[in-house]
């Protein structure tokens, strides 16, 4: 073989290595990220309160209002 195209062989081959080797990398840092990732207790127990109040309102609102079947809303107990 020409030693032009055993150079751009063995060029393209390392290109081929560092790449495989960066995207190894990435995968290793990520997996480590999730397995030491500590959920924190506070911030889902905000969220859980401040989503809590607008939750309640939409479902009174939704159970207030009479389906399209129903004659008026005062006869009506399945929509209550």
């Amino acid at each position: 073989m020409h030693p032009t195209i055993e150079y751009e062989i063995a060029k393209a081959k390392i290109a081929g290595w560092q790449r495989q080797a960066g995207q190894a990398a990435t995968a290793r840092a990520v997996r480590r990220a999730l397995a030491h990732r500590h959920p924190r207790p506070a911030d889902g127990l905000a969220r859980r309160v401040l989503t809590l109040p607008a939750a309640r309102g939409r479902a009174a609102r939704a159970r207030a209002r009479p389906r399209a079947a129903c004659p008026s809303p005062a006869s009506c107990t399945s929509c209550a």
